[in-house]
């Protein structure tokens, strides 16, 4: 994710890294050759006969923003509902932990509940990490091993869905803490109730990345795109003459970064820069709920670098 400071108008104009403008640009160039080379022929050669009108340009410009604008806003809605998820899991965490450091029966030493209670709350902070190692299609076996028991990490390890297998071993330490009367049955339910919602947080993940807008309609906004510029000196060449270059340069470079921007924010959980800083995020749930249990041995915050947070 791009983290910058607040900069003058100026200098954003001219400010391309992290924009789409490095993916876009041979596009851009290639149309923009292209409207040169045509608007030689038609100038040098007064060619007439393959010269259009700009109506039919118009109307398909209409509907063409049209549907960039309704891709981008469906991706767009794929990437704030991702960041909601994220939000709620950080909550969750939270409120998960402060429940299981109040609501064991305060009858029982601390001796007996603090190892519990501290186990409990790092298998939670392995959840954070191997979520986003799930989604990211990256081992977390370096992430999660601190917050393990050495049995729970190698049962982690060998399993296809490891997020999912540290759920069943937060829902099986509930039930041990229950029949050992750590704690109550009136507690255990709402304890249970936030791994579901870990578990609506890891569905609703998955469904994110897994389902991606219709590939032909992709395919078909790619193509519109891509035949609507390079026709567009056709149609503007008696319009703007010998400035048709330039025109074709301003409306492709629109089109063109819309589309990249649809592309790039229709999955949101990856390592570009414009997606969003899972690591930031789970290193902070670390840090929060290290916290809550007094344990000094806390990591340092995730910093951006060259103004990309992770």
């Amino acid at each position: 994710m791009i983290v910058k400071d607040k900069v003058s108008w100026v200098r954003l104009l001219f400010h391309f890294r992290g924009s789409s403008f490095m993916e876009t640009w041979p596009r851009i160039l290639t149309v923009t050759v292209t409207a040169s080379i045509v608007t030689y022929i038609e100038l040098y050669y007064s060619i007439q006969a393959y010269t259009l009108t700009t109506t039919p340009f118009l109307l398909i410009g209409v509907a063409l923003g049209i549907f960039l604008g309704f891709r981008n806003s469906a991706s767009y809605d794929k990437f704030w509902e991702g960041r909601k998820l994220w939000g709620a899991l950080v909550n969750t965490a939270r409120s998960l932990t402060r429940q299981i450091c109040h609501m064991t029966d305060s009858k029982q030493s601390y001796e007996t509940l603090q190892p519990f209670q501290t186990m409990f709350v790092k298998r939670i902070i392995a959840f954070a990490h191997a979520l986003r190692c799930h989604l990211r299609n990256q081992e977390p076996f370096e992430e999660i091993k601190k917050f393990l028991p050495a049995d729970d990490y190698a049962a982690v390890t060998a399993a296809k869905h490891r997020p999912l297998i540290i759920l069943q071993q937060l829902s099986r330490d509930l039930a041990i803490a229950r029949d050992r009367r750590w704690l109550s049955e009136y507690n255990h339910p709402f304890l249970e109730a936030q791994l579901n919602e870990f578990s609506n947080i890891l569905g609703g993940c998955e469904r994110i990345k897994n389902t991606p807008i219709p590939f032909s309609y992709s395919v078909l906004i790619h193509r519109i795109v891509a035949a609507y510029c390079l026709s567009l000196p056709f149609g503007l060449v008696e319009t703007t003459g010998i400035l048709t270059p330039v025109v074709v340069l301003m409306i492709s470079y629109a089109f063109f970064e819309l589309d990249a921007i649809g592309d790039e924010i229709e999955s949101p959980f990856g390592l570009q820069p414009n997606d969003l800083a899972l690591t930031a995020i789970s290193r902070n749930i670390e840090i929060n709920l290290l916290e809550l249990i007094n344990d000094a041995d806390q990591p340092d915050v995730v910093k951006p670098v060259d103004d990309i947070l992770i």
